[in-house]
């Protein structure tokens, strides 16, 4: 019996602290399975030092229903735009004002929405992925008819 409950509070402590963002950390990479998995990228493109990244990257992209909606229905893109490895789209470097920016591309890099600049929580960044899940799935099933 001991160790019935070791195991399930071993599992119980890496589901609630294990959970991470699957991140993919090139633009390409990040379009083509996109394309292959029918789901829209979020892409958050940051800069070293800012201070709003980090506190995005440590409360925010830390916070478990983010976790999932972000897993389950987006591919999630990551970069640090003053790297200069980190190609994107012409669109994506002049429209990105500030950091972090926090862009919702379709699987052909075009923008779902006006990007969101700055620091969000949790609350309002769960609003922002219910509502574009929403809208491409809404948009895909229409594609189809």
């Amino acid at each position: 019996m001991k160790k019935v409950f070791l195991t399930f509070l071993v599992l119980w402590s890496v589901s609630l602290f294990g959970a991470e963002i699957k991140w993919v950390e090139n633009f390409s990479v990040a379009m083509q399975k996109a394309q292959k998995e029918h789901k829209p990228i979020i892409f958050i493109a940051s800069k070293h030092g800012c201070k709003y990244c980090t506190m995005l990257k440590d409360t925010t992209l830390k916070d478990k229903s983010v976790i999932e909606k972000i897993n389950k229905n987006f591919i999630a893109l990551d970069l640090y735009l003053d790297e200069s490895k980190n190609l994107v789209p012409y669109m994506v470097a002049v429209y990105t004002k500030g950091f972090p920016t926090i862009w919702f591309l379709d699987p052909n890099a075009k923008a779902l929405f006006q990007p969101i600049g700055g620091y969000i929580d949790a609350k309002t960044m769960n609003q922002a992925l219910d509502m574009v899940t929403q809208v491409y799935n809404d948009a895909q099933k229409k594609g189809k008819k």
